[in-house]
């Protein structure tokens, strides 16, 4: 891939003044900021709530000129009222044409790349990377979806595909399906997952069907702020570069708001897109948390990805952070406690006046678990989080339940196929 040039210096202080003179959210937003600085520091990060609120499909006070031509996603359907986010034509193309640029190192002229992104109401990542496949301009797209595995798999068997593209869980579930012939005859040299982030235990098992897959991230993304990052070749789990030419990437301190310079410090991510017009993404918080690899002022700077800024579940005055509880799985795993474990799930409830959290674990056989398994977990978590025992000492909340599934039992969205990791079923 050549290389990148960065934006002309001029880029961020027109697309500053552009904004503030045409949509009146950001022009309200920006009330106490100097009209003249083209110091992002200057201007605040912006409040999902607030942005989403006046971003309406009626009476919009976001856009910078009237939707006459374009495209509109649907997004953020897993909770609440959806949202959408819209693109002019040129810029939908140019984001794709920029991510398909940095896809291009990762395949190889002849690849079949099944596309398992779900195509349903939540259709943007289905629709994205297919145009990613297209505009890196090598090998076969497949453009498959994945609402029907077995479909899947006999489309895979049909064209030999060697590349699979789509959220985690999907692929997982797909392997599942494999027969012992499938695993002798079939190929997999690629995976490209987005979505959800793709953890060691699951490549693991797909190197243990197919050694030589590699597992990569397809992009960094999001349909409501655009391009993030891209990932190499040879990158490191989670790390990624950042796109010089259209972006620019901040990660903030989470107290103070300071944006963050050194390495190896975590705090959580925000980008300005510096060329989109129509619905503007100025310090937008993207909801991951990262950390800077490379020094400041390194081209297209590496960052590494350290999962959702909220990423865990509110029991009685208690977190339970998933990373945490991924962990103690993972120790109760090696020490074989956990025979055929797949994954994991909360479900938050409430009864008798308290909150109650189930763990659900996808098992190859559920009914291996038992009573003393179930309770031997619930003791490594309840010593991963003390704060919990000392709850349950206090009747604050109900004690862990753990439920054994199989992998089909763990609740995904029904629009984008990912797994919904933690499901709080409090509010009707």
């Amino acid at each position: 891939m050549p290389p990148i040039s960065p934006p002309p210096p001029s880029l961020l202080p027109e697309l500053l003044a552009f904004v503030r003179a045409r949509s009146p959210f950001y022009r309200d937003y920006w009330a106490q900021v100097p009209p003249a600085s083209a110091s992002l520091s200057d201007y605040p990060v912006l409040d999902s709530r607030r942005f989403w609120a006046a971003n309406t499909v009626q009476g919009n006070q976001v856009l910078t000129a009237p939707l006459d031509s374009g495209i509109t996603f649907k997004s953020g359907g897993t909770t609440g009222q959806p949202k959408y986010s819209v693109f002019t034509n040129a810029e939908w193309q140019a984001f794709t044409e920029r991510s398909g640029a940095r896809l291009r190192v990762l395949l190889r002229a002849g690849d079949r790349v099944g596309n398992l992104f779900y195509a349903g109401k939540l259709y943007a990542s289905f629709l994205f990377s297919q145009r990613v496949i297209e505009a890196a301009g090598l090998g076969v797209g497949y453009p498959i979806a994945g609402d029907d595995l077995h479909e899947a798999l006999a489309i895979w068997r049909q064209f030999d595909l060697n590349v699979l593209a789509g959220v985690p869980t999907t692929l997982m579930k797909l392997l599942e399906l494999l027969t012992p012939e499938d695993r002798e005859r079939l190929s997999l040299r690629l995976i490209l997952f987005a979505g959800e982030p793709m953890f060691a235990d699951q490549i693991a098992r797909v190197q243990a069907l197919f050694p030589d897959c590699v597992v990569r991230s397809i992009s960094v993304a999001g349909v409501d702020y655009g391009e993030l990052g891209w990932t190499e070749p040879d990158a490191e789990p989670g790390v990624h570069r950042s796109y010089d030419e259209s972006t620019v990437l901040e990660i903030i301190d989470e107290g103070s708001g300071a944006p963050i310079d050194a390495t190896g410090v975590p705090g959580r991510l925000v980008v300005t897109n510096l060329l989109r017009r129509l619905m503007p993404i100025v310090r937008y918080p993207v909801g991951d948390r990262g950390e800077w690899v490379d020094p400041p002022g390194t081209p297209e700077r590496r960052f590494r990805l350290l999962g959702r800024t909220e990423e865990g579940a509110r029991v009685g005055p208690m977190t339970l952070y998933v990373d945490d509880i991924r962990q103690a799985l993972t120790t109760l795993q090696a020490q074989g406690v956990l025979q055929g474990f797949k994954d994991f799930q909360l479900l938050i409830s409430h009864h008798g006046e308290r909150d109650e959290c189930c763990l659900r674990l996808a098992l190859a056989e559920p009914a291996s678990l038992g009573e003393l398994g179930a309770a031997q977990i619930a003791r490594a978590l309840y010593a991963a989080r003390p704060m919990f025992s000392d709850l349950l000492e206090q009747g604050v909340v109900h004690p862990l339940r753990v439920q054994a599934v199989t992998l089909d039992g763990l609740q995904t969205n029904a629009r984008s196929g990912k797994l919904l990791r933690v499901l709080d079923q409090r509010h009707g």
